[in-house]
C-alpha cells in the first residue's frame, strides 16, 4: 500500500495513476479525509443511486405482477438468458 498526501498526488498524478494499476494507493488530506485510488475496469458497473433505486422498484413491481422468468429444470444459464431475451 502506498500512502501519499494530496499535495504529493497533485504533483505526481501520472506516477500514482500508473502505480494504482498494481498497488493500493491512498491519498490523504487533512481537510477532506482519505481516499483510495482504484482504476475502473470495463467490467465495473457505475450507476447513479436514483437510477438503481428506480430499477429495483420496477423489478419489485414486476415480481408482484408475476412478470418473472423462471429457469427450467436442467436448463443452462446461457439457454435461460437466450430464452429470456427472445421472450421480450
Amino acid at each position: 500500500m502506498v500512502v501519499v498526501s494530496s499535495r504529493e498526488f497533485r504533483a505526481n498524478q501520472r506516477k500514482y495513476f500508473s502505480l494504482a494499476l498494481t498497488n493500493d494507493v491512498v491519498i490523504t488530506s487533512k481537510t477532506h479525509g482519505s481516499y483510495r485510488l482504484v482504476p475502473v475496469s470495463e467490467n465495473d458497473v457505475l450507476i447513479d443511486k436514483d437510477v438503481l433505486d428506480a430499477k429495483i422498484k420496477r423489478g419489485i413491481a414486476e415480481y408482484e405482477k408475476e412478470k418473472v422468468h423462471r429457469m427450467k429444470e436442467g436448463e443452462t444459464m446461457d439457454a435461460f438468458l437466450a430464452r429470456m431475451i427472445s421472450e421480450e
